[in-house]
């Protein structure tokens, strides 16, 4: 069945983090404390451990072509050094256009004194863009015919981390470069990310993590999320975000066992225009953390 045009239209004005409706080119996660390669490419630098992680994210459930993500990601420090490396792949959705992305990761940290370290992490790799015209009900020869195209993207990240807390500054998507000509391919834009958090002790079985992130993409100016989590007994995390785009989110994570995460976040629909229209967004991640050294006791990861 055609998809009508108008709809097709209303999706891409409300994809807010770009000028054009091909153009929401990072999706937007609510657990990214507990996949935080999609935001900064130093984060496994933070973890002593190995790391495999999907999420599936449906956002505005009930619109006709609203933007559906899976991702894997996985991670692990190199034996006897002080460098990780890691894999990120995504495919991102929304009405006509699809995003298929497969990058390559590489983080290095140095210990600046007993419980304070520094990490650089570098992202390359290279994304898939599809756009199927042939479903759009319009006689426009501009979107005639489907297209097809390709281009490389890099990114960098830094991270101040302890045991207590964490700061870090990123560019994921800094520099993209067109692979073979293509008629109306997506604008880039870069991401910058500013984020950090912290964890208090509330007493021996609840910890308290509060956290910040802004965000800003090329014309879509500085946005922000502030989150608050808790964390009781080491087995069950909590919390909430609110995002200066005027929504919300609740999310829950709990540790089945040692190595096994499983975590759900509902994120609220949206003031205004959105109301009455969709109902909110699910994401559904799992996680799986282990070591390749014999004897090594997993412990809780804070971030």
């Amino acid at each position: 069945m055609k998809i009508r045009l108008w709809k097709l239209l209303a999706a891409g004005i409300i994809s807010c983090s770009a000028e054009q409706a091909a153009a929401q080119q990072h999706p937007v996660y609510a657990q990214y404390l507990f996949n935080g390669m999609v935001v900064n490419p130093a984060y496994p630098s933070m973890d002593e451990f190995s790391s495999a992680t999907v999420v599936a994210r449906n956002q505005w459930v009930g619109m006709e072509g609203a933007p559906s993500t899976g991702t894997f990601s996985f991670y692990s420090p190199l034996k006897a050094t002080r460098t990780s490396i890691g894999f990120l792949a995504m495919q991102d959705k929304i009405t006509i256009y699809s995003q298929t992305g497969f990058h390559l990761n590489v983080s290095q940290k140095v210990k600046l004194d007993d419980k304070l370290f520094l990490a650089l992490g570098l992202k390359g790799g290279m994304e898939q863009f599809r756009e199927n015209n042939t479903h759009l009900a319009t006689d426009d020869p501009v979107f005639a015919q489907d297209q097809q195209y390709w281009k490389t993207d890099i990114g960098f990240g830094f991270m101040l981390y302890s045991e207590k807390f964490f700061v870090g500054l990123a560019a994921p998507s800094f520099h993209n470069f067109d692979l073979g000509n293509s008629v109306n391919k997506v604008a880039f834009k870069r991401h910058l990310y500013l984020h950090g958090g912290m964890i208090l002790d509330v007493n021996k079985d609840i910890k308290f993590r509060p956290g910040l992130l802004f965000r800003q993409v090329g014309g879509a100016g500085i946005q922000m999320d502030v989150n608050a989590s808790f964390l009781f007994k080491n087995v069950l995390w909590a919390g909430v975000t609110w995002r200066t785009e005027k929504t919300a989110a609740a999310m829950m994570q709990l540790q089945l066992t040692k190595g096994f995460q499983l975590g759900y976040a509902y994120d609220f629909a949206s003031a205004g225009y959105l109301n009455g229209i969709q109902s909110g967004s699910h994401e559904l991640m799992l996680n799986y953390r282990f070591s390749f050294t014999k004897g090594k006791t997993l412990t809780p990861r804070m971030f």
